[in-house]
Order: C-alpha cells, then structure tokens, then sequence
C-alpha cells in the first residue's frame, strides 16, 4: 500500500473518536458526491466537481499540483459532461 492509500479499517478507527453526528469538511471546497466501487477492495471518494486534464507541460511545470478540480460554474457543461478551456494557471 503506498502513502496515499487508506483502508477502509484506517478510516474507521480515524473516524471512531468523533461522535456521529460529527459533520465531515473536505479542505479546498470540493463536494462530497458519492463513494464508488473500484474494484473488489477499492473504493473511490467522488466530488461534485470535476477533476481537470493537466497538459504534460504543466504538470512537468508544477510538479507539485497533484490534481486539480474544476467549480462547476466555471465553465459551460454539455450534455456530454464536458467544458472548454478552464484558465487553471498558477500565479
């Protein structure tokens, strides 16, 4: 398992010193959407906004931007899900 993994025993035994009704906050604004199966033992936390296609050059240019999402009123959706050109630059 690398560093970024967490099981699902982890997060429970995380999670267990906080009482039910605890509210969960993702930092960055990102939405929960829904937990998906990937998999047989894997599961994926999924948001409401859409992750960005990084071009080569930019991620060679920021090799620190691991993901990046896109607010869902940034750009104009078609029918398909996707969106124009996104200014995702890093200032």
């Amino acid at each position: 398992m690398d560093a970024y993994e967490l099981t699902i025993g982890e997060l429970k035994e995380r999670l267990s010193v906080y009482p039910d009704d605890t509210k969960i906050l993702f930092s960055g604004g990102l939405t929960f959407y829904r937990l998906k199966n990937w998999g047989d033992d894997e599961v994926v936390f999924e948001f409401n906004e859409a992750q960005a296609a990084l071009p080569d050059a930019f991620k060679k240019a920021n090799p620190h931007v691991k993901v990046a999402f896109i607010d869902p009123a940034a750009g104009d959706w078609d029918e398909n899900g996707t969106t124009g050109v996104v200014d995702a630059s890093i200032r």
